[in-house]
């Protein structure tokens, strides 16, 4: 194949062309002689076009669809044929089925009318007012939309595949993504064609179009139907399918602006159904995996979002944070998916504070997701929620709280994640102590005290026994809050410092 394209594909593309455009031209041509002769007869122009394209044309686009579909596998060609003049345009005509339901009243139509630039170029020159000649470009453009119809399945599948192939190539996306309704009826093809083979290109073609170039991430967001489409494939059974689908979801989240309408779409219908692939915990369906790995990421990556008011609508979907900490419990999850799980947690729990709605939820998301000791994410949450004054009274009369992080600051192992999840924890505990309230209350749990001591003296051995003076300094450190973030091995004294005096603290409200 590479060698015929070498010898002559270049020189041949604008002859495919011909071919591909000549039915479309015939359809437009029937359409305009119907308008002239029969405007007033009911069914005229469905007619015209339905007899417009012959058999041996239909056979003759057909197999120039398989040449292109062969070709667009040579690295080589890819961008010559994307710049082909008229080949993009034709493609996707071939495509066309936005009409697919129209013999179904009240059947839904998502997207515009595809058809309408080619018929209103070929009927501008038509007599009549102006009403008129908008009335008969309007009547042309219904009739040639759906054009693809009158093409074969096989045509339909090859210009899919080939589009499909073209847009794996960086350079060809955004000038495919301009090009009027190839996007929209390549979605169209997951809701219309009959085999799934056309619908597992059609996803594999959608994710490569969603990954854009160096510049620029498509917006596919503000296109319902390519959310519908996206929402559709998530679904089907093949399991390549559900990952491109998710995988699409992902690489538009990459704006912030995109997050927004994928958390707003259909009042968080695309959450729902993130959701829904990440805690499909079934030990039958392994294969499926990696999509809920690409699942979990997006979830992750939408939270980390910069816009409050795509975090806020993850914060309050109901079953989100359930969802993710339910996940970490799971006997039949990857390692990545927990992984992504645990961050996010993370990530809401520095954003979540009182008095919002969505705390409660999340402090009983942290408290099942406790058993998570691989990383200190959930550690961190812990810390990151006691780091807000407001919300250590709340946490320590929430059910479990204490409990669950008392186990984690008495997490067993050694090693440096070991160390984290423990100090992550204990260091939660101490900003908890400074509140007096809370603090009663952590003084009469037994596993918080034995947590505190047991790193208490742990810091002692390693770094000797604490001087008054150093212990009269940090008194005061029980009316305020400070950041502890850094890692130097001063920072880790003082860390430890504050544990103790924490300890103290809780002993004297026994």
């Amino acid at each position: 194949i590479a060698q015929a394209w070498d010898e002559c594909g270049t020189e041949i593309l604008p002859l495919l062309v011909h071919v591909l455009e000549r039915p479309f031209q015939k359809i437009e041509r029937a359409v305009r002689m119907a308008l002239r002769e029969q405007a007033n007869v009911p069914g005229s122009l469905e007619r015209a076009v339905a007899m417009a394209v012959t058999r041996d044309q239909k056979l003759a686009v057909q197999k120039v669809t398989k040449v292109l579909a062969m070709y667009s596998l040579v690295p080589e060609a890819k961008k010559p044929m994307c710049e082909c003049t008229g080949m993009l345009r034709w493609l996707t005509r071939i495509i066309d089925t936005h009409n697919y339901n129209r013999v179904k009243p009240g059947a839904p139509v998502f997207g515009g009318t595809t058809g309408a630039s080619s018929g209103g170029a070929s009927l501008s020159g038509m007599d009549g007012g102006e009403d008129a000649k908008a009335k008969r470009l309007e009547l042309a453009a219904r009739a040639t939309s759906g054009s693809g119809l009158y093409m074969t399945e096989a045509a339909r599948f090859n210009t899919i595949a080939t589009l499909t192939n073209l847009a794996a190539l960086e350079a060809n996306r955004m000038s495919m993504l301009h090009e009027a309704g190839l996007l929209d009826n390549i979605c169209r093809a997951v809701h219309n064609e009959r085999s799934d083979v056309p619908k597992q290109c059609s996803a594999l073609a959608i994710m490569n179009l969603s990954n854009g170039d160096m510049d620029h991430v498509p917006e596919m967001a503000r296109n319902d139907l390519v959310l519908e489409t996206l929402l559709k494939l998530m679904k089907e059974e093949n399991p390549e399918t559900r990952r491109n689908a998710v995988v699409t979801i992902f690489n538009v989240a990459c704006s912030d602006q995109n997050t927004v309408r994928l958390a707003r779409y259909r009042d968080g219908t695309i959450l729902e159904a993130l959701i829904e692939l990440v805690g499909s915990d079934d030990p039958v369906l392994r294969t499926h995996d990696e999509a809920r790995a690409n699942a979990a990421e997006t979830i992750f990556n939408m939270s980390c979002s910069e816009i409050s008011e795509t975090t806020d609508r993850m914060a309050n979907h109901a079953g989100l944070l359930e969802c993710l900490a339910v996940t970490l419990r799971g006997e039949h999850t990857g390692l990545e998916v927990k992984m992504y799980c645990s961050a996010t947690l993370r990530r809401m729990a520095e954003l979540i504070k009182h008095p919002m709605i969505a705390q409660g939820a999340l402090l009983s998301a942290l408290v099942k997701a406790a058993t998570w000791t691989n990383t200190d994410c959930i550690a961190e949450a812990f810390r990151a929620q006691a780091s807000f004054r407001d919300n250590c009274v709340i946490m320590a009369h929430h059910h479990g709280l204490l409990n669950a992080l008392s186990r984690l600051a008495l997490t067993r192992g050694e090693g440096a994640d070991v160390e984290k999840v423990r100090m992550a924890s204990c260091l939660a505990i101490e900003l908890m102590s400074r509140h007096d309230e809370a603090r009663a209350l952590l003084s009469q749990n037994e596993g918080i005290i034995m947590a505190l001591t047991k790193a208490s003296y742990g810091e002692e051995e390693r770094d000797g026994d604490l001087r008054e003076s150093n212990m009269s300094e940090l008194e005061g450190s029980v009316t305020g809050f400070m950041d502890t973030s850094g890692k130097s091995e001063d920072d880790l004294s003082l860390q430890s410092r504050r544990i103790q005096v924490a300890l103290k603290n809780l002993v004297g409200a026994m």
